[in-house]
C-alpha cells in the first residue's frame, strides 16, 4: 500500500512539475483555401520549467467530431524585458467537412501555480478557444483577428492599469471586445474564479479593446479573459478568446506615463499623414519609450511607419503614412499606442508601468474635381472629371434649391442630411462624367436656382469628400402653368380652370410660327392629350366632366411650332390641383391637403360653411398644409375648401397665384378613445401577491370614462386576456393573490360610447425562478444524500443541460432532467466513480416574461463518503 501511494505521489509531483508553466495565450487562424484553415495556438509560459523545455507538442480539438490532433512548436520568442516568459507558437492545418460553426479548443493539463483568482490553479487546465464560421458561399471566408501586444503585463497596487491586445482584423471586419472569466476543464469557468479586486472600475471598451483596471487593491497574480468577436455587415462570423495574466506588485513609487495623441484624424488619400505621438512621465523622474501597433502598420503596400526613437522624457515621435486610394475605406484604421517607463528600481519601483491609447485614422477619397453646371432650356447639364481613385464604384449626385454654403469638414464624408440636399442620381460607373438633370423628364422650373454636389462612392459604402457646390438656373424658354384650380366640385360634372404663362422668348428661326399649345392630363397610364389651343396668346382652358370629389388632377402644357412641321418648343413642369382630405373627430374635424406644383405655395386660407348657411366664410390663414377646426357640434355637417396662395418670383408671371381645392363635407363624431390610464404595479412573486393601481390622464383627449379593463398575458408577445372590468365608481385598483402572478399587465379605459384607450404602456410581474446545486453528495447507499439533486423547492425551471467532467476533462454524466437524480455512476463505464472533485457545466432554462431564458451554472461537486464510511483502496 505504501509503495502504491509513493508511486502515485511521485507521478503527481512529476505531472505538476511538467505542467506548472502556462500563463496566457489564444488561438488564431487564417484561411488557406476552400474549407482548409491554418491555426496558431500561442501560449506564453515560463521557459525555465521542465514542461516548457521537454514538451514540443500540444493537443487541439477541431470541434468537428474528428478527435484530437497534435500540433508541433514552430517558434519560441522571448518576451522583451522578462526572464520568465516566452512565447511559443504551435501551428497546424485542418480541413473541415463543409459549412458550419466550429469551436476549436485547447485544454493543456495545468496552468502555472499561484494564480490568486483561480483556486489551486496548478491543477486547473489551461483552456483557450476560438470560433470559426464557414459559410456556404465560397467568397465568405474569414481570417481571425491578429493580436499584436502580448497578454503578459505588470501592474502596481493603487495605480490604474491599462491594457490593449492591439488587435486588428485582416478582412476589415468590425471587432467587439468583451471581458469574461478564465476557463478550465471542458471550457467551464475555472474553479473558484473571481474577477480581480478593484477600486472603481474593471471594464473593457467594446469598440477599442482598452481594458481598464482602476485600480488593483491587492498584490498578486491574476488572470482575465478577453473575448474578441468579429462582425461582418452586422453578422457574427467568429471570435478569439485571449486568456491573459497580470502580475500586481506592491509599493510602486511612480505613476503610469501619459500619452498625448489626436484620437481621431482624417487625411485625404494621396496626402502624407504625419501624426505626432508624445509620451511623458508625470513624475518627471523616468524616461519613456513608445511603440505603436495596428493594421495600418501591417499593410503590404505603403504601410504606416512609426519611428519610436530612443527612450526620453518627454519623448516625441511621429507616425508617418504615405496614403493612397487603396487605403480608402469606411471603417477607420485603429492604432494602439503603448508607453512604457523605465522606473523599475529596487529602491523605488518593482516594475515598469505602461499606458495605452487608441487612435483612429480615416483615409478619405478626394472629391470629384472640376464640377460644373450649365443650363440649357429647361434642363441643367452637369460635368466633372473622373474620380482620381480608380477603385471608386461610381457617383452620387445631390440637388437642392438655392445655395447651402456647405463645405465638408476634415472628417466629413458624403453629404449630410442637414445640408438640405436630396440624392437625385446614382451612377454605377466611374467613367461616367456627365449628367443631364431634367427633373426625370418633367423639366426644371424657370426662375429657380438649383445647386448641386457630387461624391464618389466605393464598394463598402464609403463616400468621398463632397465636391465644390455649383449652382445654375434655367430661363423661361417653355410655358409654365400658373393655375390648376377647382371651379366645380362634383362626381361627374366637376371642372377645373387651367392657366399658363407663355415662354419669355422663342427662337423663331428654329421654331417659326404658327404655334399651338397641347394640353395633357397625367394619369397612371401616362400622358393623355385632352385638347389644344390655337395661338401663342391663348393661355387658359377649362377642363370639365371630371370627378373632382375623389381625386386630384395633374396637367402639363407643351408648346409646338408648326412652321417647319410639328416641332416641340418645350413643355411645362407638371402641376396638380389642390386636393383636400379630412377626418372627423370628437367635436372637431382635421383637414389636410396635398399638391405637387412647380411654384411655391406659401399660405393657405381655410373656408367653412356651417349647417343652414348658404355661403362660405374664411376662418383662418395658415402656412402649413393642415388645419384642425374645433369647438364643433357632433352630428352636424360642415363644408370646407382651401385657397392656396403661391408665387414663381418671376417678373413676367403674375403674383400671387391663387388656386382652390374641391369642397368636402365632414360630420364631427365621438370616435376618439379616452387617454390611457397611468398605472403602476406592486408585485411579490415569492408570496404570490400583486396589486395594480391606476389614475386618469385626460390630457389632450376625451375624459368621459365609464369603465376600466385589466388585461394580462403570461409572456411578452402572447395574446392578452381580459381579467376584469371595473366601473368608475369602484376603487382604481386590482388585487391578485394565491396564484402565479407573473405576467404582462395592461389597463385600458372605455368611454360612454365604447371607445377604448390604447394598450401601449405595460406593467410587468416577473417570474422568480429558483434552482441551486449542492457541492457535495455521498452515494454510499445509506439513503441519506445518495443522489446529486438540486436543492428542494426549485421552481419555474423547464429543463436543464447538465454535463459533469472529471479533472481530465472527460464527460462522466449528463442529463436534461431538472431533478438530475445522479447516483455517482459513470455513464460510460457504468461503475461507481472515485471520491473527489468533479466539474459541472449546467445551463438552466428558466421561465421569464421573454419565454425560456438560459442561465449558466458552473462549479464543482465533491463525491465523498460520509464520516465513518470505509474508503476503497
Amino acid at each position: 500500500m505504501k509503495r502504491v501511494l509513493l508511486i502515485f505521489f511521485l507521478l503527481h509531483c512529476f505531472g505538476s512539475a511538467m505542467a506548472t508553466h502556462n500563463r496566457a495565450g489564444e488561438i488564431t487562424y487564417r484561411h488557406i483555401s476552400g474549407s482548409t484553415y491554418e491555426f496558431t495556438v500561442t501560449i506564453y509560459a515560463d521557459p525555465n520549467s521542465a514542461a516548457f523545455q521537454n514538451r514540443q507538442t500540444i493537443e487541439i480539438n477541431w470541434g468537428d467530431n474528428t478527435g484530437l490532433d497534435s500540433l508541433n512548436v514552430t517558434n519560441v520568442i522571448p518576451i522583451s524585458g522578462s526572464d520568465n516568459v516566452s512565447r511559443r507558437d504551435f501551428v497546424g492545418r485542418h480541413t473541415f467537412a463543409g459549412p458550419g460553426t466550429y469551436k476549436i479548443a485547447v485544454s493543456d493539463p495545468n496552468r502555472n501555480a499561484g494564480i490568486d483568482n483561480i483556486s489551486n490553479s496548478v491543477n486547473v487546465p489551461f483552456y483557450v478557444e476560438c470560433i470559426l464560421r464557414i459559410f456556404p458561399f465560397g467568397n465568405e471566408v474569414n481570417n481571425s483577428p491578429v493580436l499584436l501586444y502580448p497578454p503578459i503585463d505588470d501592474a502596481c497596487v493603487g495605480r490604474p492599469y491599462l491594457h490593449n491586445p492591439g488587435a486588428y482584423d485582416p478582412d476589415g471586419d468590425s471587432l467587439v471586445y468583451k471581458l469574461t472569466r478564465s476557463r478550465g476543464a471542458g471550457g467551464s469557468i475555472a474553479p473558484g474564479y473571481e474577477f480581480p479586486p478593484f477600486s472603481s472600475a474593471l471594464e473593457i471598451n467594446p469598440e477599442t479593446g482598452d481594458f481598464l483596471w482602476d485600480f488593483p487593491i491587492l498584490s498578486g497574480t491574476y488572470n482575465i479573459s478577453i473575448r474578441i468577436q468579429e462582425y461582418r455587415d452586422q453578422v457574427f462570423i467568429g471570435e478569439v478568446v485571449r486568456d491573459m495574466q497580470i502580475e500586481v506588485y506592491p509599493g510602486c513609487g511612480n505613476d503610469p506615463p501619459v500619452i498625448d495623441v489626436q484620437e481621431k484624424v482624417c487625411v485625404e488619400a494621396g496626402q502624407q499623414l504625419v501624426l505626432p505621438i508624445n509620451g511623458s512621465d508625470v513624475n518627471n523622474l523616468d524616461e519613456v519609450s513608445l511603440s505603436v501597433v495596428g493594421e495600418a502598420l501591417q499593410l503590404d503596400q505603403n504601410p504606416a511607419i512609426f519611428n519610436s526613437g530612443l527612450a526620453a522624457n518627454p519623448i516625441r515621435s511621429n507616425l508617418s503614412w504615405n496614403t493612397n486610394c487603396l487605403h480608402v475605406r469606411k471603417k477607420p484604421y485603429q492604432i494602439t499606442i503603448r508607453a512604457t517607463d523605465n522606473a523599475k528600481d529596487e529602491r523605488r519601483s518593482p516594475v515598469n508601468l505602461v499606458s495605452f491609447q487608441t487612435a483612429e485614422i480615416r483615409i478619405v477619397a478626394p472629391s470629384p474635381k472640376n464640377f460644373s453646371a450649365t443650363p440649357f432650356r429647361n434642363e441643367i447639364n452637369l460635368n466633372w472629371d473622373a474620380a482620381s481613385c480608380f477603385n471608386a464604384e461610381g457617383y452620387y449626385l445631390y440637388r437642392r434649391l438655392d445655395s447651402s454654403g456647405f463645405v465638408p469638414g476634415s472628417c466629413q464624408v458624403g453629404v449630410p442630411q442637414s445640408a438640405g440636399f436630396e440624392k437625385i442620381a446614382t451612377l454605377n460607373d466611374r467613367s461616367i462624367t456627365t449628367f443631364k438633370d431634367d427633373n426625370q423628364g418633367e423639366g426644371l422650373t424657370p426662375g429657380r436656382r438649383y445647386c448641386y454636389l457630387i461624391t464618389a462612392f466605393f464598394e463598402d459604402g464609403d463616400e468621398s469628400y463632397a465636391s465644390t457646390e455649383v449652382c445654375a438656373e434655367v430661363d423661361k424658354f417653355v410655358p409654365i402653368i400658373t393655375n390648376n384650380s377647382v371651379v366645380q366640385t362634383d362626381q361627374q360634372s366637376g371642372s377645373l380652370e387651367l392657366a399658363w404663362s407663355p415662354p419669355d422668348t422663342i427662337d423663331a428661326v428654329s421654331f417659326p410660327a404658327p404655334y399651338r399649345y397641347l394640353i395633357y392630363l397625367q394619369s397612371p397610364n401616362g400622358r393623355q392629350l385632352i385638347d389644344s389651343t390655337l395661338s401663342l396668346t391663348d393661355t387658359t382652358y377649362t377642363v370639365s366632366q371630371l370627378n373632382t370629389i375623389e381625386r386630384d388632377f395633374t396637367f402639363q402644357i407643351e408648346l409646338f411650332s408648326y412652321g417647319l412641321g410639328k416641332i416641340s418648343v418645350g413643355r411645362s413642369p407638371s402641376a396638380s390641383s389642390v386636393f383636400l382630405n379630412g377626418t372627423s373627430g370628437d367635436n372637431k374635424v382635421s383637414l389636410n391637403w396635398q399638391f405637387n406644383v412647380p411654384w411655391e405655395n406659401d399660405s393657405f386660407v381655410v373656408f367653412r360653411r356651417k349647417p343652414l348657411e348658404l355661403n362660405f366664410s374664411a376662418i383662418d390663414t395658415v402656412t402649413a398644409s393642415s388645419y384642425v377646426d374645433s369647438a364643433l357640434t357632433n352630428g352636424q355637417t360642415y363644408a370646407y375648401y382651401v385657397s392656396a396662395f403661391g408665387d414663381y418670383e418671376l417678373s413676367t408671371v403674375k403674383s400671387p397665384l391663387i388656386n382652390l381645392s374641391q369642397e368636402i363635407k365632414l360630420t364631427p363624431v365621438d370616435n376618439e378613445p379616452p387617454c390611457s390610464p397611468i398605472y403602476e404595479i406592486e408585485a411579490n412573486c415569492d408570496s404570490s401577491y400583486l396589486a395594480i393601481r391606476w389614475q386618469d390622464s385626460s390630457l389632450n383627449c376625451t375624459s368621459d370614462i365609464t369603465t376600466y379593463r385589466v388585461y394580462r398575458s403570461r409572456f411578452k408577445g402572447d395574446e392578452l386576456n381580459l381579467l376584469r372590468e371595473i366601473q368608475v365608481t369602484a376603487a382604481k385598483e386590482y388585487i391578485l393573490t394565491n396564484e402565479s402572478i407573473a405576467g404582462v399587465y395592461l389597463v385600458s379605459a372605455l368611454d360612454s360610447v365604447g371607445n377604448e384607450s390604447d394598450l401601449t404602456d405595460t406593467a410587468y410581474a416577473e417570474y422568480c425562478p429558483r434552482y441551486q446545486l449542492p457541492n457535495i453528495f455521498t452515494p454510499n447507499g445509506d439513503g441519506v444524500n445518495d443522489l446529486f439533486i438540486p436543492y428542494p423547492n426549485y421552481r419555474y425551471v423547464d429543463s436543464i443541460d447538465l454535463a459533469v467532467f472529471n479533472r481530465w476533462g472527460e464527460l462522466v454524466f449528463e442529463t436534461s432532467d431538472p431533478a438530475i437524480l445522479w447516483d455517482g455512476v459513470s455513464m460510460s463505464s457504468n461503475q461507481k466513480l472515485n471520491e473527489g472533485v468533479y466539474y459541472y457545466s449546467c445551463t438552466v432554462y428558466e421561465l421569464s416574461l421573454d419565454g425560456l431564458v438560459p442561465r449558466n451554472l458552473k462549479g464543482t461537486v465533491n463525491i465523498q463518503a460520509p464520516t465513518g464510511f470505509r474508503k476503497s483502496e
